[in-house]
């Protein structure tokens, strides 16, 4: 493992740990872990964003400097300090959680705000298994359909023992029926494609 990947991993670990103990104690209502928890200080409502807000918050920051050309050259040029990049994200996201203007300050005095990409996976893989959910692939020859949907889902529960599946299905009419299922590097071949495959080489 390479210097760079070890400082991405130790900021999403520890921006994670920190948020997961400020959590209010959800046990007895798992559901409560997506909604923001509130304290009093001074006499006002200081809002704590949890830790799926905040990873929402990562991917929008992520997806504006990979996707757009501006912030693409402002963070690859060395020449541009990050205070002036900490600023430009200030003024272009102004209601950034507290937590997460933090973070983004220890980002930027280390001089590691060009991470955040890098930063924002690595803290979905890890909401990812706190949340005991898997990224499913499906590809299919046509449409599902919405009926076949639910019991779809729970079976996918079953296979990759999760507690919540994370979607993509893709459509590729060359498999002629059946479907390709992907999940934890592994895939599921149940495609009519396949059988003919099968088939000819038999024969």
């Amino acid at each position: 493992m390479n210097s760079t990947k070890k400082i991405v991993l130790t900021y999403a670990k520890s921006l994670f740990l920190n948020l997961k103990n400020n959590l209010v104690d959800n046990s007895q209502d798992p559901i409560n872990l997506g909604r923001i928890v509130t304290t009093v200080t001074n006499q006002e409502k200081i809002k704590t964003p949890d830790l799926f807000f905040v990873g929402e918050e990562l991917l929008l920051i992520r997806s504006l400097i990979l996707s757009s050309k501006f912030f693409k050259k402002v963070f690859q040029n060395p020449t541009y300090s990050d205070q002036k990049k900490l600023d430009i994200l200030f003024n272009i996201l102004p209601g950034l959680s507290l937590s997460l203007k933090s973070f983004l300050k220890v980002l930027a005095e280390k001089s590691h705000l060009s991470y955040i990409p890098e930063v924002s996976d690595e803290y979905t893989k890890t909401l990812i298994n706190f949340r005991n959910s898997t990224n499913v692939k499906i590809i299919t020859a046509s449409a599902l359909k919405e009926s076949s949907g639910f019991s779809l889902l729970s079976v996918l529960r079953k296979l990759t023992n999760s507690k919540e599946i994370i979607l993509t299905v893709f459509y590729n009419p060359k498999l002629l029926g059946g479907l390709i299922i992907e999940y934890n590097s592994k895939s599921i071949d149940a495609s009519i494609l396949k059988e003919f495959s099968l088939f000819f080489n038999e024969a």
